[in-house]
């Protein structure tokens, strides 16, 4: 009954997000603000990412963070708050789906499951690569995982370094949604946009 529990909680845990990350994205005022406009941090539950907008300095809503981390700490989660033991199985940012809301491929028996594998392989689609995800993988559209995997190095397409906060790269859906410090430029990646090294 226990280890039921434990599980309950367990996967409860990793398909929830906080209820302000599905808030949608309100910039906020600037009117009678006393506050600097800023750059912040927004959760998209579509797309399970958080990514940057302008916020006006005053108003909006709480799905509106400070910092790349604290946005994925609140939305994603931290393996930290599991039940003790809980947290060995896990690592930062990951969740029982494909990357982007996508939906997982079928192999012919069915089943979007494939064996852990460091290598991706174990889906019978050529197009999927398998995503380790706790304790077993789940296959995944290999453009889309490959793709945005990219999208989050250190280092953008055009071969530039890429601009992050606390070793996460910060991103964008458009340019206009993105303030780029000086000597870095938006650039367009495989799915977001982000600042590159000039």
């Amino acid at each position: 009954m226990l280890t039921f529990l434990f599980f309950s909680v367990l996967i409860g845990f990793l398909t929830a997000h906080g209820p302000g990350c599905f808030l949608p994205l309100v910039p906020g005022t600037s009117i009678g603000c006393k506050n600097a406009p800023s750059l912040r941090y927004h959760f998209d539950p579509d797309l399970n990412v958080c990514h940057t907008f302008h916020y006006n300095g005053c108003g909006g809503n709480i799905n509106n963070y400070k910092t790349p981390g604290d946005c994925y700490k609140n939305c994603v989660g931290d393996p930290s708050e599991l039940p003790q033991g809980a947290g060995d199985w896990l690592h930062e940012r990951k969740y029982f789906q494909c990357s982007l809301g996508k939906k997982p491929i079928f192999n012919n028996n069915g089943s979007p499951t494939c064996p852990l594998s460091d290598t991706g392989d174990g889906c019978d689609s050529d197009a999927a690569t398998c995503v380790n995800l706790y304790t077993m993988g789940l296959c995944c559209n290999k453009t889309v995982e490959f793709g945005f995997a990219a999208d989050q190095t250190a280092t953008c397409l055009s071969g530039k370094s890429r601009y992050q906060i606390d070793g996460k790269s910060v991103l964008a859906k458009i340019c206009d949604d993105l303030t780029c410090p000086n000597g870095y430029s938006c650039e367009q990646g495989n799915f977001f946009v982000s600042c590159c090294q000039d």
